[in-house]
């Protein structure tokens, strides 16, 4: 009868478990699937948790949605000179398209990245759109503003990220000693705009074209997501992001890997502790047959 219960109550967790993990897990990949366009203003959502929808695997606890002047938008605090916090929002696979977002800082020592990287190699920066603000400064980071590290990636970096087999850095000290495109002020919204395609990007902020960027290595771009990055300040900030909307004008269907391991791994891991208790139990019912025949004997 303890059995019975037990396997019960296993079941029921398993059951609990999976259609929790299976629903956060299609909300967050749910543009993927759906739609050639992806917007989120954060008023549908729980203001100081982490916003639905996207997906952290370095300090999610550093994100959350909160409230600016009564409107909801997603903050990402920094943590150290040593410490990245990054969120991204995933879509589909697009050759074409147009991405927009709000951004407002709010300490002049802030320094983050607006980062769109390729489906195939999400974490080699040669071929990506990247945007570094750097104190009060806004630049383009071209080729030879990306070093390459010694260190290579854990292997859990390789694993979530698809990284390379490099680790690679933005050098800071080339971008400030050159002229940023453009400046900002903290506590101000900065409309940014990037239309891209297979060979360049046109970028708009608040309005202003900035002119027309090719990619710093030249590969026909298929990006898929957009990260939102902070690294490496000198004490606790925090940026707040709103309006990102994302328009894909031409898609190919592109299902990232991680998309098909994890439920695997979850139902996996699953199985292996029903199984395990199966096994525990037959174990013991057999351990309390043996002792009941000694007793006779």
């Amino acid at each position: 009868m303890n059995m019975k219960k037990g396997l019960v109550f296993i079941v029921f967790i398993f059951v609990i478990l999976f259609s929790m993990l299976s629903y956060l897990w299609y909300h967050g990949n749910k543009p993927i699937f759906q739609t050639d366009y992806v917007e989120d203003t954060f008023e549908d959502q729980i203001s100081g948790l982490f916003p639905a929808g996207w997906f952290s695997a370095v300090n999610p606890l550093n994100i959350k949605v909160t409230l600016d002047e009564g409107n909801k938008v997603m903050e990402v605090r920094g943590i150290s000179s040593q410490g990245v916090t990054e969120i991204q929002k995933k879509f589909k696979r697009a050759i074409e398209g147009i991405i927009e977002c709000k951004v407002k800082i709010l300490d002049m020592n802030t320094r983050f990245v607006i980062h769109i990287p390729q489906a195939d190699r999400e974490y080699n920066p040669y071929d990506d759109i990247i945007l570094s603000f750097i104190e009060g400064g806004i630049y383009v980071v071209g080729d030879e503003n990306i070093i390459e590290l010694e260190t290579d990636p854990v292997f859990w970096e390789r694993l979530i990220m698809l990284n390379d087999d490099f680790s690679w850095a933005i050098d800071e000290q080339s971008l400030e000693n050159s002229d940023p495109i453009a400046t900002y002020i903290i506590n101000s919204w900065y409309l940014i705009k990037i239309e891209f395609n297979r060979e360049r990007f046109l970028l708009t902020i608040n309005g202003d074209i900035l002119g027309t960027f090719n990619y710093p290595r030249y590969k026909p771009p298929y990006f898929t997501s957009l990260y939102f990055v902070s690294f490496a300040t000198k004490y606790d900030f925090k940026f707040y992001i709103d309006n990102v909307s994302v328009n894909m004008i031409s898609t190919t269907n592109y299902i990232h890997p991680l998309n098909i391991i994890i439920p695997i791994l979850i139902v996996f891991f699953l199985f292996i502790i029903i199984l395990s208790y199966f096994k525990l139990s037959k174990s013991k019912i057999k351990f309390g047959k043996n002792k009941i025949i000694r007793r006779l004997y």
